[in-house]
């Protein structure tokens, strides 16, 4: 046995805490009219997640709930607790050998859900139900009134119950969720793609910026490294231009022109030349021989040793004037010399123009070169230098200058902080996109392989159902066939237009039947009696494809008579075997077929109370 007990507490007319035992494969409930004892079959509605009040015949969630009487108080609250042994494991996720589910139900319409004490959501319940096979549907839980309800369902419900009843409902529960997570995963698609397209025009243009500013730092570059290199060979030629000054080079102020210095420098030379010239023939004349007689008189005249040594004297001495003419040269070669100085700090003084001309120059230019280049432009002063034309390395950096003006300069690190700020979130979105798009494609697969499983599995067990469905029936008819068809419902589609659209069409069972010695083909032509014949006979061959832990039958052999009862008690004892029965009813025959009886009954103040009885005493109990 897989069901041990259910207790009910403040549910309906249960306003005591009342608990049942069930340890036999067939258990029964009796009592008498209006005792409560269908409550009990509404108790497992209720705890197994139902959330039709009316259902359970009420109109809101307090009408669940012990209303009071005058020997006992209203109850705050209704709660339903189920425990199943779980030594087999027939709930496969839960590591326990026993697995407990309780619902409670407040005043204020709050419901609660647990698992073993742990609080947990309607979702839970249900996953953890329809992975043993139990769920809400009629096939395992079928009240009185409602044993026609499978009969009287539309295709499509009867479908659903069907798929129910085999355990499908698992995957119906996979597919719903995944197809949730689909849905989810396309509206996230979409809130991406409209995320990226808000942005990608201005990271077009921040893109266009970058580009500009590429390009304006690639011509900034070429700039740099070619004024490093204007500006150190510049710096190079003025310094051998400050050599070739002096330190006193750039203090001299010339009077006179370098035109003047140069004429008379050419007036001297040609003076040294005439005077040089003339000492030469003066100084290499011999003296004559009248000169000398004449001073040879002179002194045989004079007679005087002192007169005679002073007249050679003077005449020696006047022999020697053209020397006064070797003193004269040296004072013109002198004067040469002065003015050939001057003529050379007047080139000085040239160089000195030109080197304040180029120190100007240099100045300007690196003022202007660091206006667009910045500090950088400094790099300069660690440059080599090139031997290339000044002039036209002059030219290209007018001409790279004008370009980078062109190509306009804008404000790089804002931008460029803005351009990579854009682009991450771009790039973040990208990848997100392309997650989105797995996981879609993944959940597409998913929902593909749950629907070929639902279809594999539905078909198979349809044809299990009717082997099932077929022998139920001859059973209870004593011959005749009964079966589940596929159909297609147009339930939801107004016209069908094209061929194509029959796949949107709805799928349905219908149930055809043909009795013994009757020519009856439809639902429709069928007797109360036979209608809840067929309906038992359905039910217990779903519940026998894929028999759930534990069937309640609400008083479904009501209509039945004598020899029908029999039949069903037959039919009960082979579904026992494979599910616990829990049996609401009045028939004798069908109490004789349980091993526990239990007997609900009611006093005048509206409690129901529960008796455990013997058969004898279920007997007169049920009347």
């Amino acid at each position: 046995m897989y069901l041990k007990s259910i207790e009910l507490s403040g549910f309906k007319s249960f306003a005591k805490k009342n608990g049942f035992e069930f340890n036999s494969p067939i258990s029964a409930i009796v009592g008498p009219n209006g005792s409560g004892k269908s409550n009990v079959a509404e108790a497992f509605r209720f705890v197994l997640g139902e959330q039709s009040i009316k259902s359970m015949r009420g109109k809101r969630g307090e009408d669940l709930i012990w209303n009071g009487a005058s020997s006992e108080p209203r109850a705050n609250r209704a709660a339903v607790k189920l425990v199943f042994d779980n030594s087999r494991k027939v709930f496969s996720d839960i590591d326990f050998s026993e697995v407990t589910i309780e619902r409670v139900v407040h005043r204020d319409g709050l419901n609660e859900y647990s698992i073993n004490s742990s609080q947990v959501r309607l979702k839970d319940v249900m996953e953890l139900l329809a992975s043993a096979h139990i769920g809400i549907s009629s096939h395992h839980i079928i009240s009185q009134g409602e044993a026609d309800k499978i009969l009287a369902a539309s295709p499509k419900d009867r479908k659903g119950m069907v798929e129910d009843a085999l355990g499908l409902k698992i995957y119906q529960y996979k597919r719903l969720e995944s197809e949730r997570k689909l849905k989810k995963t396309f509206e996230n698609i979409g809130q991406v793609q409209a995320l990226r397209k808000e942005i990608a025009p201005h990271l077009k243009f921040l893109n266009k910026q970058v580009e500009k500013f590429e390009k304006s730092e690639a011509l900034r570059q070429e700039l740099l490294n070619l004024s490093t290199q204007y500006l150190k060979q510049k710096e190079i030629h003025i310094e051998k231009l400050r050599a070739e000054v002096g330190p006193m080079g750039r203090e001299v102020s010339i009077k006179v022109s370098k035109e003047e210095l140069i004429r008379e420098l050419g007036r001297i030379e040609g003076q040294i030349s005439a005077e040089e010239h003339f000492a030469e023939r003066e100084l290499a004349q011999p003296v004559s021989l009248e000169d000398l007689e004449n001073l040879y008189q002179e002194i045989n005249l004079w007679q005087e040793a002192s007169k005679i040594l002073a007249r050679i004297k003077d005449f020696i001495s006047n022999k020697k004037q053209s020397g006064n003419l070797t003193k004269d040269i040296s004072e013109l070669k002198k004067r040469k010399l002065e003015v050939e100085a001057s003529i050379q700090q007047a080139e000085l003084q040239g160089v000195a123009n030109e080197l304040r001309i180029k120190e100007k120059e240099f100045t300007q230019e690196l003022e202007e070169l660091s206006h667009v280049l910045g500090p950088h432009i400094l790099q300069y002063k660690h440059s080599t230098g090139t031997n290339a034309d000044l002039i036209e390395s002059k030219k290209n950096i007018e001409r790279l200058k004008f370009r980078l003006e062109e190509a306009g300069v804008v404000d790089s690190e804002e931008v460029l902080k803005e351009y990579r700020d854009t682009s991450e979130r771009d790039a973040f979105l990208e990848r997100e996109l392309t997650d989105l798009d797995k996981s879609a494609k993944s959940l597409e697969e998913i929902i593909k392989d749950l629907e070929k499983r639902l279809a594999t599995e539905f078909s198979s067990g349809l044809e299990r159902i009717n082997s099932e469905f077929g022998k139920m029936f001859g059973i209870m008819f004593g011959g005749g066939e009964a079966q589940l068809t596929l159909i297609k419902s147009e339930s939801l589609v107004e016209e069908v237009l094209e061929v194509e659209e029959v796949d949107k069409l709805e799928e349905g069972l219908d149930i055809k039947v043909n009795l013994p010695k009757k020519k009856i083909k439809s639902l429709m032509m069928l007797s109360g009696g036979e209608r809840a014949l067929t309906s038992i006979a359905l039910i217990f061959a779903v519940s026998q494809v894929n028999p759930p832990p534990f069937i309640i039958l609400d008083e479904t052999d009501a209509a039945l008579d004598e020899s029908n009862s029999k039949k069903y008690g037959d039919l009960v004892e082979i579904l026992s075997k494979r599910s616990q029965l829990i049996l609401i009813t009045h028939n004798r025959e069908t109490m004789s077929r349980a091993g526990v009886i239990y007997g609900v009954t009611m006093g005048s103040n509206g409690v129901s109370k529960l008796l455990s009885i013997s058969f004898d005493q279920a007997v007169e109990v049920a009347k």
